[in-house]
C-alpha cells in the first residue's frame, strides 16, 4: 500500500501533476458527468430563498466598489473568501441563478473527486474509491440538500478545502515525511488558513490530522504524531482563532431571536447521534409529509423505534469498528465523529437537525458504506450473481437520496412561486435593469481606479 503512495518521485513538478491528471482524469469525468445527471434538473430552479436574493443583491451593491468587501458584513456571510466568490459569480452571471447552481455542481463534483482520491491513497483499491465518491457525488448520507440553494456555497467550499487540506498532508507525510518546507506542506497550509475564511472548522481540521497520524502510526513507520507539520497547523489554528475573536464577526447578521452564545452540553452528545441517524433515516417534521405515500406516514409514525434501533446499531458498529476494523476504516470513522462536532453545539432555545450539516460528515459514512459492500461481495465470490447482492444497500440508499432531492426541489419549485418570493425576485431584478453597478469592468481596473489620487 505504502509503494502505491510513493511511486512517484520525491518532486512536485509539471510532469507530476499531468502524470495524476493522465491516471486518475477519467474518474474526474465520471463524477462529473454523474453529478449532472443526477442532479442537473436543480440549476432552472428559480430563486425561492430569501437569503439567496439578499447574496445576490449584496453582491450587485458591492460591483460597484470591490474593495468595499473586506467591510461589508453581508446578510449572511461575513468571510471575504465568500464574499469574493459571490462578487465574482455576479460578475460573471448576473441575477440568473443558473451559472451559481451550475458552479455548485461542478464543485461538489470537484469534492467527490478529492473523496475517491483520499480513499484511493489510504486504501489499496481503486473500485472501492470509486464507489465511494460515486455515493458521495450521488448524495447518500447528506441527500443532495447542500446543492439546493445559492447561499450552499459555503459548506461546498469548506468541504472541498478540508478534504484538500487532509489529503495534502497525508502525501506529504509519507512523500516528504512530514516535511514544513515541501510545496505539498506549504499547499495544505493556504487551504487550511482558507477554510478559516469560510467556517470557523479549524479545530475539527487538526483532529482530523491528529487521528490520521494516530490510526496510521505503524503505516507511517511510527514516526512522530505531534510532529512538526501538525505543530504548525495547530498553532496557524489558534493563532487565527484568536484573531478571529478580535477582529472578526462571530455572529452572522441574520435577526435570530435567540442571540445567547452556543456551548457544548450533554444534549450536545444527543445531538451527534441524532445527526448520524439522520444519515440513515432523515425524515423529520415537514410539510411534504402531508402529501407524502402511507409507507412514509407509517415509517414517520415507527419514527423513534426506528431512530433507538438505528442509535444502538451506530454505537454497536462504531465499537467493533475500532477494535475489529483496519487502518483506514477506524480513520473514517473516527473522522465521521469529528466533523459532526462544530455542528453539535447547543443554545438556548435548542437547535434544529439540518441535512446540510451532514455534507462533510457523508464522507466517512459513503467510504465505510463502500468498504463494507465490497467486503460482503468477496465473501459471495463464489456465490454467482449473489455475491453482487451486497450492492442492493447502497442502491437503496441513492434511491432515497435521489427521492428526496426531488420531493425538496418540487417543494422549493413551489414556495418560489409565493407572492413574498415573486415580489422580492420583481425588486431584484428591477435593481439589475438599472444597473448601477459597471459589471463589464474588471475588478482590476476598479482597484486601479480606486488607488489613484
Amino acid at each position: 500500500m505504502v509503494n502505491s503512495i510513493l511511486v512517484t518521485s520525491n518532486s512536485w513538478d509539471y510532469s507530476t501533476v499531468m502524470r495524476t491528471i493522465k491516471e486518475h482524469g477519467w474518474v474526474f469525468l465520471i463524477f462529473l458527468v454523474t453529478t449532472f445527471v443526477a442532479f442537473g434538473w436543480l440549476v432552472d430552479t428559480p430563486l425561492w430563498n430569501l437569503t439567496d436574493i439578499q447574496i445576490i443583491s449584496d453582491a450587485h451593491d458591492l460591483a460597484a466598489a470591490p474593495l468595499a468587501m473586506f467591510r461589508h458584513v453581508g446578510f449572511y456571510f461575513s468571510q471575504p473568501l465568500l464574499q469574493l466568490a459571490f462578487l465574482l459569480e455576479y460578475y460573471a452571471f448576473g441575477i440568473n441563478p443558473l451559472g451559481y447552481q451550475t458552479v455548485n455542481l461542478v464543485l461538489h463534483a470537484l469534492n467527490a473527486f478529492v473523496v475517491y482520491m483520499l480513499v484511493h491513497m489510504l486504501f489499496p483499491q481503486r473500485p472501492r474509491a470509486i464507489l465511494a465518491g460515486l455515493l458521495f457525488a450521488l448524495g447518500v448520507g447528506s441527500y443532495g440538500k447542500v446543492l439546493m440553494g445559492i447561499h450552499q456555497l459555503e459548506p461546498l467550499l469548506m468541504a472541498g478545502q478540508h478534504l484538500l487540506v487532509l489529503y495534502f498532508f497525508i502525501r506529504n507525510d509519507f512523500r516528504r515525511d512530514g516535511s514544513i518546507r515541501s510545496p505539498l506542506f506549504l499547499l495544505g497550509l493556504g487551504l487550511f488558513l482558507l477554510t478559516g475564511l469560510t467556517r470557523n472548522a479549524s479545530f475539527a481540521v487538526v483532529l482530523t490530522l491528529i487521528a490520521y497520524k494516530a490510526f496510521f502510526y505503524k503505516w507511517r513507520r511510527g514516526r512522530a504524531i505531534l510532529s512538526k507539520d501538525l505543530f504548525v497547523f495547530g498553532l496557524v489554528g489558534v493563532l487565527f482563532y484568536l484573531g478571529q475573536s478580535q477582529w472578526g464577526y462571530r455572529h452572522p447578521t441574520i435577526v435570530s431571536m435567540d442571540p445567547s452564545d452556543s456551548h457544548f452540553t450533554l444534549m450536545s452528545v444527543k445531538n451527534l447521534f441524532r445527526y448520524l441517524v439522520l444519515m440513515f433515516f432523515p425524515l423529520q417534521q415537514s410539510p411534504i409529509l402531508e402529501e407524502a405515500s402511507p409507507l412514509v406516514v407509517f415509517l414517520y409514525e415507527a419514527r423513534t423505534i426506528i431512530r433507538i434501533a438505528l442509535t444502538l446499531a451506530i454505537i454497536s458498529y462504531s465499537f467493533f469498528g475500532f477494535v475489529f476494523g483496519s487502518r483506514a476504516v477506524r480513520f473514517f470513522i473516527a473522522c465521521t465523529y469529528i466533523t459532526l462536532l462544530p455542528f453539535t453545539d447547543m443554545t438556548s432555545t435548542g437547535q434544529w437537525l439540518n441535512l446540510t450539516h451532514l455534507y462533510l460528515t457523508s464522507v466517512g459514512f459513503c467510504v465505510i458504506l463502500a468498504a463494507g459492500t465490497q467486503s460482503c461481495s468477496k465473501l459471495l465470490a463464489r456465490a454467482g450473481w449473489r455475491r453482487f447482492l451486497p450492492y442492493l444497500v447502497p442502491l437503496a440508499f441513492i434511491g432515497s437520496s435521489l427521492f428526496l432531492a426531488h420531493t425538496l426541489d418540487a417543494e422549493h419549485r413551489h414556495r418560489a412561486e409565493s407572492p413574498e418570493i415573486v415580489i422580492q425576485r420583481a425588486k431584484l431584478s428591477a435593481r439589475d435593469d438599472e444597473q448601477p453597478a459597471p459589471r463589464h469592468q474588471t475588478i482590476l481596473q476598479q482597484i486601479t481606479k480606486n488607488q489613484t489620487p
